[in-house]
């Protein structure tokens, strides 16, 4: 064995080590955790915070079952169920899915954004940036219930969407009526859910989501990528030109790293175009470099914003961004074609995980801190629903990316 090679295995044995530890504690404090705390068992949906006191209690609260929650919710449990995970109470994916559709589920394939948690009347306004992760949970529930017609409704979402929200020059609308200012981050999720389907779908049936994927793809690459930088911006106006101000300067990092995760995903689909596949390798690869730009090595985390001259705009480091870098340098690896890239890659595996753990160390396992201040201190306070779905994905991916690489260089 050479050098090389040793290296190359000490590197990829660091990333499953790491990736063992994030596993046990998906399977063994966060999973059972949740589904016995943060499912409402009485009402329906899922709690949308989850404290810790004093004694050891704990409580959830939520007065409102948002659209997002219970969608990521649903695929945070399906993931569990893929990982061999079972709940010793009533299965939390059922549970979601009976929900959604009977609570949630507007008709013609809407969906409301937020629901009373008590009466189930609508709370919010429409969102884009909902109705996004409404689709991505149908794609997990697409082979998981033959209950409820997931696929026609996911469809007529999509139907819908396009007829009152799509815009002439690609993308969608934010809000009904329209509003400003644009934004990039809803495509973003609009983008994950038609892979998800893409994923799950093949021949005529996956041709609407391979259509949404190349549509938002291009926007992203020629609307929301600045083409100085490289960096994707967060607001825009009608035009799709950086809003006005201060807004149109702001990247988060942690979006640098999504949208690197996502492109490379959508460059290896078959069905994409050569010289498309090409921008977006070339494009994902600079998106986590920008994304680096934005990462503390004090502290080890991602900070939420930086202005477009890729200086810090807000150093609080909130914990979802740190479970991207870990998504976009799986994306890196599997990537790599040399080993030097490859060893490189293993390397910020590794310490994107880090970071991205020590949010997860606790008084209880199974929770999580939010926020890490400047300073390095994590905030006290409760462990938000919303993020479970940011750290399930990235442990997701990174098993994922250790098998690919495993029968790879074995």
């Amino acid at each position: 064995m050479t050098e090389m090679d040793e290296s190359r295995d000490q590197n990829f044995g660091a990333v499953v080590s790491i990736h063992r530890k994030a596993l046990k504690w998906l399977r063994d404090d966060a999973l059972p955790l949740w589904d016995r705390h943060g499912v409402d068992r009485g009402l329906g949906g899922y709690y949308e915070d989850l404290y810790l006191h004093p004694r050891g209690a704990f409580t959830a609260s939520g007065d409102v079952r948002r659209g997002r929650v219970v969608a990521r919710q649903i695929y945070v449990f399906d993931v569990g169920h893929q990982l061999g995970w079972r709940s010793l109470m009533s299965n939390p994916v059922e549970h979601g899915c009976d929900y959604l559709f009977s609570r949630l589920h507007a008709g013609d394939g809407r969906f409301h954004t937020s629901v009373d948690a008590t009466t189930h009347a609508p709370r919010s306004p429409f969102s884009l940036y909902e109705q996004a992760f409404y689709l991505f949970a149908l794609a997990r529930l697409y082979t998981q219930t033959d209950r409820y017609p997931v696929e026609s409704t996911a469809l007529q979402c999509l139907q819908w969407l396009r007829n009152h929200l799509g815009r002439s020059g690609g993308g969608f609308e934010e809000s009904i009526p329209p509003s400003l200012p644009l934004k990039s981050n809803p495509h973003m999720h609009l983008l994950e859910a038609a892979l998800a389907w893409v994923g799950v779908t093949a021949g005529t049936r996956q041709q609407p989501w391979t259509e949404l994927a190349e549509e938002l793809v291009g926007v992203c690459l020629t609307q929301f990528r600045d083409a100085r930088s490289g960096g994707i911006r967060e607001y825009f106006d009608y035009g799709w030109q950086p809003a006005c101000g201060d807004d149109g300067r702001i990247l988060e990092p942690g979006h640098q790293f999504e949208w690197a995760w996502l492109l490379a995903q959508w460059s290896q689909l078959p069905s994409a175009d050569a010289a498309r596949r090409t921008a977006c390798v070339r494009a994902a690869a600079e998106l986590v470099a920008i994304g680096e730009r934005g990462v503390d090595a004090a502290r080890n985390v991602a900070i939420n914003e930086m202005w477009d001259d890729m200086t810090p705009k807000d150093s609080t480091a909130k914990l979802w961004p740190q479970t991207e870098r870990v998504k976009a340098w799986c994306a890196m690896l599997s990537q790599s074609r040399t080993q030097e890239e490859f060893c490189g890659a293993c390397g910020n595996i590794v310490a994107a995980t880090r970071g991205m753990l020590g949010y997860l160390r606790t008084e209880a396992p199974g929770m999580w801190h939010e926020v890490c201040s400047g300073e390095g201190e994590f905030a006290v306070g409760a462990s938000k629903a919303s993020s479970f779905y940011h750290i399930v994905c990235a442990i997701d991916v990174l098993g994922k990316t250790v098998s690919a690489s495993s029968r790879t260089f074995n």
